[in-house]
Parts: C-alpha cells; sequence; structure tokens
C-alpha cells in the first residue's frame, strides 16, 4: 500500500488539497470514502492512521498515500504538520464534477469544523 513520498504525483488529476483538524482525519476519510463508493473500514483507518507519525507536510517524501479504490478510483495523500493541531490531505483521481464538487465540500467543512 502506501509508503510516505514526496509531494503527490500529477499522472491523475490532483484536487481538493488543503488542510483538515487532525482528529478529523477519520471521518474525513470516511466521508471521502462514501463519497467515492469505497468501504473505508477499521483496517484501513489503521494503515492511514499509523503512517500519520511518519509523514511531515514540511520534508520531500513526506506524504503518505492510500488508495480508496472505490466507484470513482482515488488515491488520498496525507500529510502531519507537526507542532500543530492539522493535517494536510489531497487527493488524486478523475472524479466527475458532482463527486469532485462533494469532495471539496468536506474538505472545507472538515478544515472549518473538528469533526469526531
Amino acid at each position: 500500500m502506501g509508503e510516505p513520498k514526496g509531494e503527490p504525483a500529477v499522472a491523475l488529476e490532483s484536487f481538493g488539497g488543503g488542510w483538515i483538524y487532525e482528529e478529523s482525519l477519520r471521518p474525513f476519510c470516511e466521508s471521502v470514502a462514501e463519497i467515492c463508493g469505497y468501504d473505508f473500514d477499521d483496517l484501513d483507518w489503521q494503515a492511514v492512521g499509523n503512517a500519520l507519525p511518519g509523514t511531515d507536510v514540511e520534508e520531500p517524501g513526506g506524504w503518505y498515500d492510500y488508495p480508496l479504490a472505490g466507484r470513482v478510483p482515488l488515491t488520498l495523500f496525507v500529510a502531519d504538520d507537526p507542532d500543530s493541531y492539522v493535517v494536510f490531505v489531497r487527493l488524486t483521481g478523475a472524479p466527475d464534477d458532482l463527486t469532485r464538487a462533494r469532495i471539496e465540500t468536506a474538505l472545507h467543512i472538515f478544515g472549518s469544523y473538528r469533526v469526531v
């Protein structure tokens, strides 16, 4: 699965970049997975949650990528912002306009409110 990497590759379209509150990462992952038709379960969360401490938004190779192989396949990228309360997220894929709008709305909500 994912490994810490550099900035997300732009082989597919990159979108939805921004930050969310760290404690909201799991609900954000579950929401994005629901939107793209992927069943995000405890094992998925364990992979993302355990990888997060090894990431750093300021470091080359500091992002972790995780595939969401749903109806609309996406890759979720996450990176910790040490000494803060936020996590940076970005997605790549080829979503339709409605899926993209839903994900960008979720990013706005999770970046504006602490959702646990």
